[in-house]
């Protein structure tokens, strides 16, 4: 078994920095990519794309708009299907700001048997100003456990590894206070120390989801290989520093947390976080469908469907449990109210244009769907939708799921076609012929139809006519509603969810 000896180099990087690593042959473009970002000791949870711009391929993780006259190839190919011994070529990491690298393969070593790679070489410290010294055995020692899942890993191997910023953002998510002034190993050791707290980690913990739970425990027991809704099932609490990547898209997590874990792991906190995770389902969907909830209409549709009974207090200490780390709502004034519209002052707007209006109940799966889909509701008007884009407009995959919830949210708030003809421009989407834009007409008046408005407290328009309201849906209100997937108003590049919505 041989190595590939590559120097990879941050692009445009002054004074250079750079690592010389060698990768074991017969490795994936995926492992190359969690190579790559672990020995800048980075994440490795960003979208990316290796280029060999004169061979006209490119290989790019799924996430990626597959554009140009270029081949694309999947990311569990081998990387020796590709890389000869003089070969040069590019990857990006697509993050809140991007990272370009030059990769020159400069050595193939046929007598080299690790079987994991290691940097052998280094210049240059980080990538931010107030990185401590590059600890190259550390990284070495992480490369080596994300190549044997087998191997315990410590929760302090993979902090060594995260740049000061990634850190600093696990300390806020937590509330953490004190850390302006921490060097990186200062600020490593007392993050560890306050989210293995029991006094911090509970409270967290009692926010996961069941969904979120089972893919937890599955990774304790061994599962390292997680399918795409399992991996995207624990966004919470690879944001919260539980858990981290590995290589091929595996997933880890450290010896102190499963420890800390089984500490708290009780019957009764089972009891407690699986109640508080239902009552927080019913709020996401409650928030998608209105915008604006008394208590009462989640108390009438918590306790339609629940047998342990909900009541308002109990209601009101989940919303408090909830809040700090994952609730898009804000409670003003006796209501539930979208944390994006309390921002803007403009839910008295809305409340006003639906004083009328009674409020749907959805049904139990149109709940689930919601919880398990931040508050999107997918219908077959929708779907079809999606075909007409993908089979006739050439829309990729990969965009459909944004595309689909941005039409929704834009008609649930009273759009109407033009401006989904916008928000489709906007994405670089165009109608190519008049028969296009008819057919375009026809599904969007459809969907309009079929689809359950803010405007109306949940109701679709046709409902509105059968119980004589037939004025509130007809009329496009000025309010914007930020939805958790859309774009955060303050342009950091971020989601809403994750930027301004964490804390709402």
């Amino acid at each position: 078994m041989g190595a590939y000896q590559l120097k990879i180099t941050i692009k445009g990087s002054k004074p250079p920095i750079w690592r010389r690593i060698l990768v074991p042959q017969g490795v994936t473009f995926e492992t190359l990519h969690n190579t790559i970002q672990a020995s800048f000791c980075l994440s490795g949870q960003t979208p990316y794309q290796f280029e060999f711009r004169s061979e006209k391929i490119r290989v790019a993780s799924d996430n990626i708009e597959q554009t140009g006259n270029y081949q694309y190839l999947p990311t569990a190919q081998a990387i020796n299907d590709q890389i000869g011994t003089d070969s040069k070529f590019t990857y990006v990491s697509y993050g809140t700001s991007n990272l370009e690298i030059t990769i020159q393969a400069e050595d193939y070593l046929d007598e080299c048997q690790e079987m994991s790679a290691r940097v052998i070489k280094y210049k240059g410290e980080g990538l931010s100003d107030n990185e401590m010294e590059y600890d190259m055995a550390a990284v070495n020692l992480r490369l080596e456990q994300m190549a044997d899942g087998s191997e315990p890993i410590m929760i302090s191997d993979i902090f060594d590894c995260y740049d000061k910023n990634s850190i600093l953002e696990i300390a806020k998510r937590h509330h953490m206070t004190g850390t302006s002034k921490l060097n990186k190993e200062e600020l490593v050791q007392k993050t560890i120390s306050y989210i293995l707290n029991e006094k911090i980690m509970k409270p967290y913990f009692l926010c996961v989801r069941d969904c979120e739970m089972d893919a937890f425990e599955k990774l304790m027991s061994g599962g390292t290989k997680l399918n795409s809704l399992e991996e995207e099932n624990l966004e919470y609490l690879y944001a919260g520093g539980y858990i981290t990547s590995g290589a091929d898209s595996s997933f880890l997590v450290a010896e102190e947390v499963v420890k800390a874990y089984k500490a708290l792991n009780t019957a009764k906190f089972q009891e407690e976080r699986t109640r508080i995770s239902r009552i927080g389902d019913y709020i996401c969907a409650a928030n998608s469908l209105y915008a604006i909830t008394p208590p009462s209409v989640l108390l009438e549709t918590f306790n339609k469907y629940e047998e342990k009974k909900l009541t308002v207090e109990e209601l009101l200490s989940a919303y408090e449990s909830l809040r700090p780390y994952r609730l898009m709502v804000t409670y003003i004034d006796g209501n539930f109210v979208d944390a994006a519209l309390a921002e803007q002052k403009s839910y008295t707007d809305l409340l006003r244009t639906q004083r009328k209006v009674p409020y749907y109940i959805p049904t139990q799966q149109e709940i689930r769907f919601m919880a398990d889909n931040s508050g999107f509701l997918m219908g077959r008007e929708l779907s079809r939708l999606s075909e007409f884009l993908i089979s006739e407009l050439s829309v990729t995959d990969d965009m459909i799921p944004l595309i689909l919830r941005q039409v929704q949210a834009e008609l649930s708030m009273g759009g109407q076609l033009q401006e989904v003809v916008n928000d489709l421009e906007a994405a670089g989407i165009l109608m190519g012929s008049s028969e296009h834009m008819e057919k375009l007409a026809v599904i969007v008046t459809d969907i309009w139809n079929n689809t359950r408005m803010v405007l109306n407290r949940g109701h679709k328009p046709y409902e509105m006519v059968m119980k004589g309201f037939n004025e509130v849906s007809a009329q496009r209100k000025n309010i914007q509603k930020i939805y958790p997937n859309d774009a955060c108003p303050c342009n950091s590049g971020k989601k809403y969810k994750k930027c301004c919505g964490k804390n709402a």
